[in-house]
């Protein structure tokens, strides 16, 4: 098991990097592995200094493995996501380049893709915002390209700053819209 603690974030949130640790091992119940890293009297040391913060409540007087957690205060502290979203699966839709103009990154460890990654993910939250971004993206690209504007698609950077997928929602076909013009909506 590799657990990365960042000391500047581990001061700004004022905790030490053993309650950090033991933070994440109770949030994943990995009761044998804390007895293993710490022993019962420190891990019940550590706990006992962690009641009274947002992140635990249960008291002192509680049995160790019966410990409570705020569980949405530990994910946002640990940056725990509960749903599993494919930043990938939605940067993949979107071209690489068109003609001779970059739009997004071609690599996964650019500095770039991690910083595009980083963007969506703190925005897009659940499973069904994700599968309608990819939706929304696919279809955006797909009516442009219908009409022989690719030239004119923003750079990912843009996308990403403006969570434009959002505002593509709209080119998803719905079953009434089938074979209508995309456009032909008079304002």
């Amino acid at each position: 098991m590799k657990i990365t603690l960042c000391t500047e974030f581990l001061k700004k949130h004022k905790l030490t990097p053993n309650q950090t640790v033991l933070l994440y091992l109770l949030y994943y119940k990995k009761f044998d592995n804390i007895i293993e890293i710490f022993g019962k009297l420190e891990a019940r040391k550590i706990r006992d200094s962690l009641v009274g913060t947002q992140y635990m409540l249960s008291d002192t007087t509680q049995k160790f493995m019966e410990t409570i957690l705020s569980n949405k205060h530990v994910e946002k502290l640990l940056d725990i996501r509960i749903e599993n979203i494919n930043f990938w699966e939605f940067y993949n839709c979107y071209p690489i380049k068109v003609g001779g103009r970059v739009l997004r990154s071609a690599g996964p460890t650019s500095q770039v893709a991690l910083k595009h990654e980083k963007k969506y993910v703190t925005r897009v939250k659940t499973v069904e915002k994700h599968q309608t971004a990819i939706k929304a993206i696919t279809a955006y690209v797909a009516k442009q390209k219908q009409v022989g504007k690719l030239g004119f698609l923003p750079n990912m950077e843009t996308v990403m700053n403006n969570s434009m997928w959002e505002q593509w929602e709209v080119f998803i076909e719905e079953s009434g819209s089938e074979g209508q013009e995309w456009n032909s909506e008079q304002i």
